[in-house]
């Protein structure tokens, strides 16, 4: 323990889901963590690379409704510090991009407890490599601008839309359900009926890649099933570069691997960059930590899935 009498804390970036995209210093944290306290966006197979017998803790808040709220999860910050030397942090994609960090980094601070931050891919970086395209492109898209379409509570604020309108690319996160609003709002400023692109679930197995303009993307998005899903909106002439084969993937099974730890998670890691989703068998016993073992039998539940022995 630190001579605060608080252990480490590491503010990690998980990435957008697919496991071989965390950096090396994100698996090595991972790895060594005596707990966990998770997104819900959080590939559940990523946390499988945590000791089993350690407590992996779920605070995630869920957009537009009632979870943790974020003073809950920087006290339950606090509490595991005081507990453990070595307290992970894990965030979907960066920490640094709409992932709350400041009021996570001021808890920290005022109590002086030891931290470092670990950034990740962002979920709009791996959007552009699901789609095969950079999000600028010179003399086309020659800015990239970052931003969200959901507010504190709830509030209805505009987007800053000047990038876009010139020839810069806008990326919008947790902007689905706001979408409406933001076609509105960029049509009053507007008649040009920018190319769209929204990726759900992007680097992932199910992800679902959605292309269109700002007059039919809400009439394609409802013939799928993609309520709750979460996605980040690419809009901007880059999207005209995407090929449209790519709107359409096709359902891929969900694997469970069996056999010895490090030999299963490498071949999820394959797995994962073919397009299958994966976790690593957990047995009830008691080398496993209960709220492992309960996440583990949360997934296999929620895929019809078969089982991979290595």
């Amino acid at each position: 323990m630190s001579v605060s009498n608080y252990g480490q804390v590491y503010l990690v970036g998980a990435g957008p889901g697919n496991p071989n995209f965390l950096t090396k210093k994100a698996q090595r944290l991972i790895e060594n963590a005596d707990i966990i306290l998770y997104d819900r966006l959080v590939n559940p197979l990523i946390l499988q690379y945590a000791k089993p017998e350690i407590e992996i803790v779920d605070v995630g808040k869920k957009p537009y409704t009632k979870h943790i709220q974020q003073d809950n999860i920087n006290q339950l910050m606090v509490k595991a510090a005081s507990e453990h030397n070595h307290v992970v942090r894990l965030k979907g994609g960066d920490p640094a991009i709409f992932g709350r960090l400041h009021e996570e980094v001021e808890t920290l601070s005022d109590l002086d407890i030891n931290f470092e931050i670990v950034p990740g891919v962002t979920s709009a970086s791996a959007a552009a490599q699901s789609m095969n395209i950079g999000l600028t492109m010179r003399s086309l898209a020659k800015n990239v601008t970052f931003s969200t379409g959901h507010f504190k509570d709830n509030q209805e604020n505009q987007l800053d839309i000047t990038p876009l309108l010139n020839k810069g690319t806008l990326a919008i996160y947790m902007g689905v359900k706001r979408l409406p609003k933001i076609i509105n709002q960029i049509q009053q400023f507007s008649d040009i009926n920018f190319p769209i692109a929204i990726i759900f679930r992007a680097s992932l197995f199910d992800e679902k890649v959605i292309i269109g303009t700002l007059s039919d993307i809400q009439q394609k998005i409802k013939s799928h099933q993609l309520e709750g899903m979460p996605g980040v909106c690419i809009i901007g002439d880059i999207v005209n570069y995407v090929e449209s084969k790519i709107d359409s993937k096709p359902d891929q099974p969900f694997y469970i691997v069996q056999g010895e730890k490090g030999r299963a998670m490498e071949k999820c890691e394959i797995l994962s960059d073919e397009g299958y989703g994966c976790i690593i068998e957990v047995k009830n016993n008691d080398k496993y930590h209960i709220s492992q073992q309960q996440l583990y039998e949360k997934i296999k539940n929620q895929y019809h899935h078969q089982f991979i022995k290595v």
